[in-house]
């Protein structure tokens, strides 16, 4: 018995509408693909499957479900004198809690199993059937007393589109999105993309995947994603929508049932870039917290990674936004913005970086 009805959201949802086969590849399709290419890690050659670290787990509420009001925790990356300035708007301004959405604001249900994926994100769904609404938290924990606290958290109806209709309340360039939120860096739901067991063990995936990379591009993104934490200048629009080519024979490649299920959904709809990561990846849901529910034997993390990235392109993009995190609030991405600095001169550091005017 399957544990959700997927695919999530409505069935006229961006995310569950195939590629139509008139669509064309973006004109910066071949620079981006090389840039997946040479920032894939591990060897790898193609896609990598975050099934067991930084990635979602799933859990189910209903009407019994105990409720809890959140605490919101103050990030620790803001506590530093560049990250105030940039927040400054938000740390004394807005009504709401810090990272606490107004749609959580009647409390959320969280059934007493439920645990956040155990690196540094904490990422976590939970989905109330009853209701119809999945509730995303980011950097969320249990405390010993009972209460939870996250630095994000989000409502989202599933009946609904699964994208913003319009600009996120209130948020400014250069702030980060967790502020306001939304747990995943580019707007988008956590369920958005995320591969299933159900939809593994059913050989059928009827919606766009989500997957993350190394270069986002800096204050880049496009529909549906509704803001960025990317840091590389001329990367990856968050938002644009990978494809693996449908001419694709998957037979020339030894793939398990359940990676040729993924990969038949990457030529059919495509993924959706929703987030920073060290490698190029996929997501599909942390199972460890569900007994009896186990990836073993199904799908293992290397499972796509003999389809070269030379068979993906990136698709014609979209109206592009010139807006954003600024990567200061990423200690990784930091670092890798400051080094492409470096390397390429300073002249352009003040144009990227406005707030520090106010300093």
């Amino acid at each position: 018995m399957p544990r959700f009805t997927t695919p999530f959201f409505s069935a006229d949802s961006f995310w569950n509408q195939r590629i139509r086969s008139d669509v064309t590849a973006d004109t910066q399709s071949p620079q981006w693909i090389k840039l997946l290419a040479q920032s894939q890690t591990g060897g790898l050659e193609g896609l990598h499957l975050n099934l067991h670290n930084w990635t979602i787990p799933v859990f189910c509420a209903d009407e019994a479900t105990p409720r809890y009001q959140l605490n919101p925790k103050l990030h620790r990356c803001h506590l530093s004198q560049g990250h105030i300035k940039v927040m400054e708007h938000r740390l004394r301004q807005h009504p709401h809690p810090l990272g606490l959405h107004p749609s959580v604001s009647a409390g959320v249900p969280i059934p007493a199993e439920a645990l956040p994926d155990p690196q540094q994100d904490a990422h976590m769904v939970v989905v109330d059937t009853a209701a119809q609404r999945a509730y995303d938290f980011w950097q969320c924990r249990r405390e010993a007393d009972g209460r939870w606290h996250t630095n994000a958290a989000i409502a989202y109806d599933l009946r609904g589109p699964g994208v913003f209709t319009g600009e996120i309340d209130g948020i400014h360039n250069d702030e980060s999105v967790h502020a306001y939120g939304p747990c995943r860096a580019s707007g988008v739901p956590l369920l958005a993309g995320l591969i299933m067991k159900d939809e593994i063990d059913a050989g059928h995936i009827a919606h766009k995947l989500a997957f993350a990379c190394p270069v986002p591009g800096l204050q880049c993104f496009q529909h549906p994603a509704t803001w960025t934490d990317g840091w590389l200048p001329g990367g990856l629009p968050e938002g644009c929508v990978l494809q693996l080519s449908p001419e694709l024979d998957l037979g020339r490649f030894e793939l398990t049932p359940a990676a040729r299920t993924i990969a038949r959904a990457l030529q059919e709809y495509g993924a959706v870039l929703v987030d920073y990561a060290g490698g190029v990846t996929l997501y599909g849901e942390w199972l460890e917290p569900h007994p009896g529910l186990s990836w073993e034997g199904v799908l293992a993390e290397s499972d796509l990674a003999s389809i070269g990235f030379e068979h993906f392109r990136i698709l014609q993009t979209g109206p592009l936004h010139e807006q954003g995190s600024h990567p200061v609030f990423h200690q990784g991405m930091s670092r890798l913005f400051y080094d492409y600095i470096e390397r390429h001169g300073t002249d352009s550091l003040e144009a990227l970086e406005p707030w520090r005017h106010n300093l």
